[in-house]
């Protein structure tokens, strides 16, 4: 818009300097006449320059007072949609809070029936390995009882054949000393 007005006032000036020039007057009264138009151009171009100046700080302030309303309207929704956010935010961890606190005690309980349980596999297994231990003890005695008593039995057998060794030892020497006098005897005669 600025562009088309000021190509107007040029436009307008320029004819109204050729009009001049081309009027059949004289050098003086053309002069006179040009130097009043120019005057006038002069004094419009000055009424329009304030009334340009006037226009355009009123539309600076207009558009100052527009962009305060657009700033102000956007800061309130900014601020309306942030405290909406912070809203919402708030809800959703109170939400989120509930929901962890029902798992958790939702999940005490089964935990601690995991526990028990679990507790009662590991003194099932205590007992089966104390019964185990009782066992092996047991048999480990009984294996060493009868080798107490294999060896027991082979000293008792092996005291019984040296008694009975001596027993036969000791009938043969009685005759062993009476035929050693015979053999003895025997032997001088000869």
């Amino acid at each position: 818009m600025r562009g088309k007005i000021t190509s107007f006032i040029i436009g307008g000036l320029v004819g109204a300097i050729a009009a001049l020039l081309y009027a059949p007057r004289s050098g003086e009264e053309t002069r006179a006449l040009v130097a009043d138009k120019v005057g006038d151009a002069w004094g419009q171009a000055q009424d329009w320059g304030s009334h340009a100046s006037e226009n355009l700080h009123e539309m600076y302030q207009q558009a100052a007072t527009k962009g305060q309303e657009v700033v102000n309207n956007v800061s309130a929704q900014a601020q309306g949609f942030a405290n909406n956010i912070a809203a919402k935010g708030q809800d959703l961890y109170q939400q989120a809070s509930a929901k962890v606190q029902e798992a958790a005690g939702n999940i005490k309980p089964v935990f601690s029936e995991k526990n028990d349980e679990l507790r009662e596999k590991i003194d099932a297994a205590r007992k089966r390995i104390a019964a185990q231990v009782a066992k092996n003890a047991e048999e480990s005695a009984a294996a060493n009882d009868s080798k107490i008593d294999t060896v027991a039995a082979q000293v008792s057998d092996a005291v019984e054949t040296t008694a009975v060794a001596d027993a036969e030892a000791a009938k043969a020497e009685p005759e062993k000393t009476e035929e050693a006098p015979k053999q003895a005897a025997e032997g001088a005669d000869a």
